[in-house]
């Protein structure tokens, strides 16, 4: 049965371990875009805890607009204060050297739809840890009672992820819950061994 996710701004660790518990995996692009969930939204670790990152948008239907058609806005210089907000957090991170500069590439590529925008994130995080999964995009949208619909998940976990050394952990308790950022910058290529089960 195919397993259909949303679309994810740096998706967190639970979002990568679900989509790799699955074998056939689809990202939903005809559902109406939700606020304030992991489609464009992420949360890194700064030096005051947990930061939202949220990437603002265009719906030229408002709250009918198709996911497929929800623009990034222009209106403020959001990639800017993204990226900034990434190397404050983790430039001091084992790993943010080596893969800062894909981050920043990804954050200001040139691609206006949202849809597009993820895709090319999600797609670059699982070459990063050589993640097994061919990612298909939805052409209409997914009946639930025929897939795995993962689309209402908030992707939430907190006591079956392992601790790891965080930027910041010395001070703070192990946060959970934060964009795979978090988990690449500090754990580099080893990061695959929180999204892969054993």
């Amino acid at each position: 049965m195919t397993s259909v996710f949303p679309i994810a701004y740096f998706g967190n660790i639970d979002y990568f371990r679900k989509m790799m518990s699955c074998e056939d995996v689809s990202i939903e692009t005809k559902e109406h875009f939700i606020k304030q969930t992991v489609r464009s939204r992420c949360t890194i670790l700064s030096a005051n805890g947990p930061l939202v990152l949220s990437i603002p948008v265009e719906r030229k239907n408002g709250s009918k607009t198709v996911i497929d058609e929800v623009l990034l806005s222009k209106e403020t210089d959001w990639k800017k204060t993204h990226w900034k907000a990434i190397e404050s957090a983790y430039s001091s991170a084992p790993y943010f050297e080596y893969y800062s500069p894909e981050v920043r590439e990804l954050i200001y590529q040139e691609e206006t739809s949202l849809v597009k925008f993820t895709a090319a994130i999600t797609q670059r995080i699982c070459e990063w840890l050589d993640l097994d999964v061919k990612l298909d995009y939805t052409r209409e949208y997914a009946n639930p009672s025929e897939i795995n619909d993962f689309r209402t998940d908030e992707f939430i976990t907190s006591s079956s992820i392992k601790p790891y050394t965080q930027v910041f952990s010395p001070t703070n308790q192990f946060e959970a819950n934060l964009s795979i950022l978090d988990l690449v910058f500090c754990e580099g290529p080893l990061a695959r061994r929180w999204i892969i089960s054993s």
